[in-house]
């Protein structure tokens, strides 16, 4: 388990797994076979299998324990879920729930859950399976979403696209109908360390989380960028981006923001270690991952 001290606040990643997962031209749809063999001596072995060819993807929750709150970013893909299109999340049985007790924080004590964005892979642990209904994972806690992602994914929800993938039915639909769920401003603060920072493109209402304590920063970039090739090409949306030139502009913008500085970037899909920081590198960027 990995664990971060952000001046008084803790945050642990909860890993649901991590593996060798999508080529790179099928997540890239602006990037080219020379491009990737270009980068192949920097991504391989860790970012992308010698092998299979595949770039190398985590999926994870962070637990933020501040001095006021605990709250789970991000809930991953959850287990027992009937995903026939999306075999990679299709009926799985992961050892989230038991990683996320080596934490020693209960269900019972997260008081927010708050997805970055309401895609698939984010939000399948804020319910799960119980004598066959579905229920909020974390009983005492207030799901928060940004309105503005709430109002572009609720009209979409109810299009012929999720008729074969009706993730809203099993992991958002039961939260509402528990009464737990809440909207609130894409620049929402929890408290004085931990706040959310606007970051549109990938999503219409995705957020960053940004975590600032004892004279120390951390952000969660969420699917600002799912790799760090995406440092090295800020241009390269990916597959699942609603809005990829917006997505690309926002990147570059944070890219920028945080280029040598000391902040340390918590990312959502990048394998292990996870987390590291932006440095110029020629005409883009480079993260540099922790103990480089």
């Amino acid at each position: 388990m990995q664990t971060w001290q952000i001046g008084n606040v803790r945050i642990d990643r909860v890993v649901e797994f991590e593996m060798p997962l999508i080529p790179p031209l099928a997540l890239y749809p602006a990037a080219t076979p020379e491009a990737i063999e270009r980068h192949k001596h920097w991504l391989e072995p860790r970012l992308m299998d010698p092998e299979s060819g595949l770039l190398v993807l985590g999926i994870h929750s962070y637990l933020i324990r501040s001095r006021n709150h605990t709250i789970l970013v991000d809930a991953c893909s959850g287990n027992d879920r009937p995903r026939p299109n999306k075999l990679r999340y299709h009926m799985k049985q992961w050892p989230y729930l038991e990683n996320l007790a080596k934490t020693g924080v209960a269900l019972e004590d997260v008081d927010y859950v708050l997805c970055t964005h309401l895609h698939v892979d984010h939000v399948g642990w804020n319910t799960r399976l119980v004598d066959g209904r579905w229920v909020p994972t974390f009983p005492n806690a207030r799901y928060l979403f940004a309105r503005a992602e709430w109002e572009y994914w609720r009209e979409h929800y109810k299009t012929e696209q999720f008729r074969d993938d009706p993730y809203y039915k099993d992991s958002i639909l039961p939260i509402i109908e528990a009464g737990q769920f809440e909207l609130v401003e894409s620049d929402y603060a929890f408290d004085d360390e931990v706040r959310l920072d606007p970051s549109p493109g990938h999503t219409p209402g995705h957020v960053c989380v940004h975590i600032r304590s004892g004279g120390q920063e951390a952000v969660m970039s969420g699917d600002l960028m799912h790799h760090a090739l995406q440092c090295a090409e800020p241009d390269w949306s990916s597959c699942f981006c609603v809005d990829p030139a917006h997505s690309a502009r926002t990147r570059r913008e944070f890219l920028g923001r945080y280029e040598g500085t000391p902040v340390r970037i918590l990312t959502a899909h990048f394998p292990t270690p996870t987390a590291g920081t932006i440095v110029r590198a020629g005409g883009a960027w480079r993260f540099r991952f922790e103990g480089e």
